[in-house]
């Protein structure tokens, strides 16, 4: 059986989804236009940093050494043992630039974000042009509106920039232009009235509106979430309207440059029955009044509705924006939970396990298109033989904090 695709970003024209290590671009009539694999595992992370240190070593003065009576010892490169967490070489996200010229996503194995060119002339539309390294994973992408630069966000709660050409930069000289003290979830690059401003969430139900360039002056925060935050959407008619979504019971609208919760849209009376057992909380914390637990793994805007993703979910919920306000269109119903969407032009791109891509169309309320990409079924380099081998697909409730916090 095959692998599902688990990343998606599209326009009207091309489709371009990751599996486990391996990217792909396919026209949208399901044929492969490009390809790329990352052969760099996590060994090859794990020997880099035996070097680093063996270089240390060989840096520290021999006198010193002599001092210390202490043999040179090199370091060994670790293994994991038993019961160690299973590692993973996975492309966690992807993100394209406004102007579709170039295409980027985060790496599991060796904390990089991957840069391509994207040419739809050659035989092979993906050409890597940077492998930028981090010191901690990046979790998240945001692309200026002068499409040259990068905005990161990592796990750790740092946020960077880099220049989407030109040379990398080493990795220790990478110095943050902001950060949170928590997990950091989403980032947003926006202007107002052509100042810009970096909007940036977290797992402790933060979001931080800062200047930029000079991200050190902070404009100020919105508070209004209970739970963690996972996805910050906008509008192209309405820059300053901001739709966040997490693990609360509400998608939630604001005026962000205003510091102004406009609307709240409740989701519990309309998601539960579509919740199953796999949406209570783990068996540790697990008591008889538990609620399940409804969380938001991506939103995409499209005029002037949202459309919303839930994790293991079989429904996309479409909201509209009405005088400042969240107001239901549809949940649309599905036979099986989307692990991601996309949308380009009129249509919206989904992932599935039961079906490796589906097709909506768009004008207002959602239609299934009854369409097959034989290509991309055919072309989907992952072979497994269960779906106990499948990578993570729904991690999104993990950012959930417990009582353990």
């Amino acid at each position: 059986m095959k692998h599902p695709y688990q990343n998606i970003v599209s326009t009207s024209t091309h489709l371009f989804v990751s599996v486990q290590n391996h990217l792909q671009a396919f026209d949208v009539e399901g044929n492969l236009v490009g390809s790329w694999k990352d052969t760099i595992g996590h060994e090859d992370l794990l020997k880099k940093q035996q070097l680093e240190k063996i270089e240390k070593l060989n840096q520290e003065p021999e006198i010193k050494r002599a001092e210390n009576n202490k043999k040179v010892k090199i370091p060994k490169i670790p293994t994991p043992g038993p019961g160690a967490p299973t590692i993973y070489n996975y492309i966690r996200d992807l993100e394209l630039t406004h102007d579709n010229k170039y295409l980027i996503g985060i790496t599991d194995s060796d904390k990089s974000i991957i840069i391509f060119e994207i040419n739809l002339n050659e035989d092979n539309c993906l050409k890597l042009i940077k492998r930028q390294t981090f010191p901690k994973r990046p979790c998240s992408i945001s692309i200026a509106d002068d499409n040259s630069t990068v905005i990161i966000g990592d796990k750790f709660g740092d946020v960077y920039k880099i220049p989407i050409i030109g040379e990398n930069v080493p990795e220790k000289d990478l110095k943050p232009i902001l950060g949170h003290v928590s997990l950091l979830t989403d980032v947003l690059i926006t202007e107002h009235n052509g100042k810009q401003y970096i909007l940036s969430s977290d797992r402790d139900e933060h979001i931080k509106v800062s200047n930029y360039p000079i991200t050190y002056v902070v404009k100020h925060w919105l508070f209004g979430h209970d739970e963690f935050i996972s996805s910050m959407v906008q509008f192209d008619f309405d820059r300053e309207l901001l739709v966040t979504g997490g693990g609360d019971d509400y998608i939630y609208l604001w005026n962000w440059y205003g510091n102004k919760l406009l609307s709240k849209y409740p989701l519990r009376d309309l998601i539960e029955p579509l919740l199953d057992e796999s949406h209570l909380p783990p068996e540790r914390f697990l008591h008889e009044d538990s609620p399940k637990e409804i969380s938001v793994v991506k939103m995409i805007t499209m005029d002037k509705f949202v459309v919303v993703l839930f994790q293991k979910v079989n429904g996309l919920l479409v909201l509209e924006i009405k005088d400042e306000t969240l107001h239901l269109v549809e949940l649309f119903p599905l036979d099986y939970p989307l692990i991601d969407i996309s949308a380009g032009g009129d249509k919206i791109f989904g992932l599935s396990e039961d079906k490796i891509i589906t097709q909506f169309t768009f004008n207002g309320k959602l239609t299934i298109d009854d369409k097959e990409f034989k290509g991309m079924i055919e072309n989907n380099p992952c072979e497994v033989q269960s779906k106990e081998e499948f990578y993570p697909l729904y991690t999104m409730n993990t950012l959930r904090k417990r009582s353990e916090h």
